[in-house]
């Protein structure tokens, strides 16, 4: 009877997105450019992310509270193979500021916190909760999409993942 080894499960791009994005809040200072105007907004890592296993489902480590993403032990998770499962980050976009967590492979939009709401009515206010969650919807779609055309670009392997891999080896030794 002949063992072999399990044939190891690629990152999904649900978690290389979730990597993307915590590598450029840092690089670029938290500013992205969405939309076909290039409009401005702001992403910060908040104050959770949790790691997995590669080929596993399973959360394996829970990293909360202030500057999560800037601790040693969150870039020693990356560093030591774990991949991101959950990443809980704030937008901002004009004075509007959305907080939600991107969560497993799919991308699921968890744990959301909408700007507060204007209206001055019941109805009104409903209205404006669905404006904001869709406003929501349209910011990730629209930093999934930024990704997704830098993950299928030449530029891709040529530059972005080697500097991607020195960003969590430095923070991590330096």
């Amino acid at each position: 009877m002949s063992t072999t080894e399990p044939t190891p499960t690629p990152t999904t791009l649900g978690s290389e997105f979730y990597l993307w994005l915590w590598w450029r809040s840092e690089e670029e200072a938290g500013r992205f450019d969405v939309g076909e105007s290039g409009e401005r907004i702001e992403l910060f890592v908040d104050d959770r992310l949790a790691f997995r296993i590669p080929g596993e489902t399973k959360v394996t480590a829970v990293l909360t509270g202030d500057n999560a993403s800037e601790s040693v032990e969150a870039k020693a998770a990356l560093f030591g193979g774990k991949i991101l499962q959950e990443l809980r980050v704030r937008l901002r976009r004009d004075d509007r500021d959305f907080v939600v967590t991107l969560k497993g492979p799919e991308v699921h939009l968890t744990r959301v916190k909408l700007p507060q709401v204007l209206g001055d009515n019941e109805f009104e206010a409903i209205l404006d909760r669905m404006s904001s969650y869709d406003e929501l919807v349209w910011l990730v779609g629209e930093l999934f999409t930024a990704f997704g055309r830098e993950r299928a670009s030449d530029a891709w392997t040529q530059d972005i993942e080697p500097r991607l891999r020195a960003w969590v080896e430095g923070s991590v030794r330096g």
